[in-house]
């Protein structure tokens, strides 16, 4: 696996390279560097491992980190490509981060990031673009941040409406990246945000909020769910920062409370996991996810749903443990509150008896891709009866699958829950399998050690 120390090398200042996580130096195959692999089922899988850090988590914590006062030391990071952006966009803005002892060390800019034409480069790093264009707003000057192509067709208009609202001067290519943000700093005051596209441009706000020159109070319009935007708050209180939700939907962020350096270990991601039990759920076995306990992390939820499905679970010291010995069998059910994980309630309901209706996920659809209409394209590729719907998917379960090509469309969930499909029907191949270093390089090591072929 990539080490730290390599990681932190490369998330130096410029263009964040595809897939850098490579296992170059290793007796393991370099499954990143295919066109595509062919997928070998092997039966049930039986396995204990554990799951990558949360990105949702690193990428939080790094920019409070880099806006806290003194240095702060941060315990086992996500290395990906996601973070990698994030960590080179930071330094770009003055943050000094290094790597002493296997740990990680952030220098914070005490809430006055630097300016001057300052460009980031945030590769296809959604977080990286959003969050860092609030950042900009404490930069008092012009910062211009970017990315490649498929980020530059994401949703950011909401976020920049709210920026331009708080007083910055957003230029645009037609609403798209490239970003020129010229800001004289953030006054505070009440701002409202469309987060009907994305919860990140709500946390994006927060995370900037206790360098206000006043309280901002940040409304939160279109989001049905309030997981992610209460996870944020959750880790701006433990460095420092006063933040109440006065009503739901609407946060409070004390401009007198700034963050202070600490150190945080960073806790498993618990949508990466949830693909490690797609695994054992689409195969008829078991897997322990040895770092996987109670989280706040929304998607923790998916163990509830496998067990909705015919699987289930247990928690102890030593993990959490999901297995499943019966009939796998179709659910009707409202992700809003866990739309990453779309792609991977599909494909298990492509291998269930029965209907699957799966609702409430419109924002899917401005994701690393339209995640609902890649998805249906994908399942009907590999012979199941699939409905689109504008905010979701409706799995007629039970009809036979076959072997055929699956398109990832540049997304790493869809390559990660489409392996379990294909750890089950023979001949299915991936397309693009490093897309998977967005959030999760060794995925298909580790799907290798569970005991899938890959050819």
């Amino acid at each position: 696996m990539v080490t730290r120390a390599a990681w932190l090398r490369r998330a130096a200042p410029g263009p964040v390279p595809a897939y850098a996580w490579s296992m170059s130096g290793s007796a393991q195959p370099d499954w990143l560097s295919r066109a595509e692999l062919e997928l070998l089922p092997a039966g049930p899988i039986e396995g204990t491992l554990d799951a990558p850090s949360s990105k949702s988590l690193t990428n939080r914590l790094l920019v409070i980190a880099a806006l806290a006062k003194g240095t702060s030391v941060l315990r086992r990071l996500l290395a990906s490509d996601d973070t990698v952006a994030m960590t080179s966009g930071l330094r770009a803005l003055g943050a000094r981060v290094g790597c002493v002892d296997g740990e990680t060390e952030v220098t914070g800019t005490s809430g006055r990031p630097v300016a001057g034409g300052t460009e980031v480069d945030a590769g296809l790093s959604g977080t990286t673009l959003r969050f860092l264009a609030a950042v900009a707003l404490l930069a008092k000057g012009t910062v211009v941040l970017d990315g490649r192509e498929p980020l530059r067709r994401r949703p950011i208009a909401p976020l920049l409406d709210a920026l331009r609202a708080a007083g910055a001067e957003v230029l645009t290519d037609d609403g798209r990246p490239p970003l020129r943000i010229s800001s004289r700093g953030l006054a505070g005051g009440r701002l409202r945000v469309d987060a009907s596209a994305s919860s990140q441009f709500a946390t994006a706000l927060l995370l900037v909020g206790p360098y206000a020159d006043e309280d901002l109070i940040v409304e939160v319009g279109g989001l049905r769910e309030l997981g992610y935007v209460r996870l944020t708050v959750g880790a701006m209180a433990r460095w420092g920062a006063s933040v109440s939700e006065e009503v739901p939907g609407r946060f409070r962020v004390s401009a007198r409370a700034p963050y202070v350096a600490r150190a945080e270990s960073v806790e498993h991601d618990a949508s990466a996991a949830a693909h490690l039990y797609a695994l054992a759920v689409a195969t008829g076995g078991s897997i322990t996810v040895a770092n996987a306990f109670e989280t706040a992390q929304p998607d923790g939820r998916m163990v509830e749903l496998l067990t909705s499905m015919g699987a289930r679970f247990t928690r102890s010291p030593a993990g959490t443990t999901v297995e499943r010995r019966g009939e796998l069998t179709g659910v009707d059910v409202d992700l809003a509150a866990m739309p990453d994980q779309v792609p991977t309630v599909a494909a298990l309901a492509a291998l269930a008896r029965g209907d699957t209706v799966i609702g409430g996920v419109e924002i899917a659809r401005g994701h690393e891709s339209d995640r609902i209409h890649a998805v249906a394209t994908e399942l009907g590729r590999l012979g199941a009866r699939v409905e689109e719907a504008p905010g979701g998917l409706v799995i007629h379960g039970g009809a036979p699958l076959h072997a055929g090509r699956v398109d990832t469309h540049s997304d790493h969930r869809i390559a990660m829950a489409f392996t379990a499909i294909g750890a089950v029907v023979p001949g299915v191949e991936i397309v693009d399998p490093g897309c998977v270093a967005k959030t999760y390089p060794g995925f298909f090591d580790d799907v290798v050690r569970l005991g899938v072929g890959i050819a």
